[in-house]
């Protein structure tokens, strides 16, 4: 059996090199001031035994989800009045449609980031996730407000890397 060395610092992912991205059809909305971003990976499971006393887990789907922090700017709000058709991911938009519609926004996110490895230095994390909380803070001591943005992730659409940003 042959021994390889895994999970080595030269291809440890900057922080620093990192950006988030919301896609919509032919538009991708490009997050610049990502502060965090959180991503859980969940598997909802019951567990039981056979009659041998052998544990057994059953899969029951997931519950993984999302959190992004980003600093408040301007382009993060509508411009008055409203254009659903036009501005359809800014916070305004996905607030709208949370309380006002009913409708629990569904988003096709990506979260890439770069790493000092010598090939296929890109990490991707594509997924489409429901938008379930949006939560602002004015906090006295900050520079810039945060915005936070979280929700359930429904399907993960690539989890790898590649050669591309």
């Amino acid at each position: 059996m042959a021994n390889e060395d895994f999970n080595e610092a030269i291809d440890i992912a900057q922080k620093f090199k990192g950006y988030f991205r919301i896609t919509d059809g032919p538009n991708t909305f490009r997050y610049k001031q990502l502060q965090e971003l959180e991503i859980i990976t969940v598997g909802d499971i019951e567990k039981h035994y056979s009659d041998t006393g052998i544990k057994t887990l059953d899969s029951l789907g997931d519950s993984s989800t999302f959190r992004l922090t980003t600093k408040m700017t301007a382009d993060l709000w509508d411009i008055a009045p409203l254009d659903t058709t036009t501005q359809q991911r800014t916070i305004g938009f996905l607030q709208n449609a949370i309380i006002n519609d009913r409708v629990i926004p569904l988003l096709e996110f990506e979260g890439v980031n770069e790493t000092e490895a010598s090939t296929d230095s890109f990490v991707h994390q594509k997924f489409l996730a429901f938008v379930l909380n949006i939560r602002s803070s004015r906090e006295p001591s900050a520079g810039a407000d945060d915005i936070e943005i979280s929700g359930e992730i429904k399907t993960m659409e690539e989890s790898e890397r590649n050669n591309t940003d």
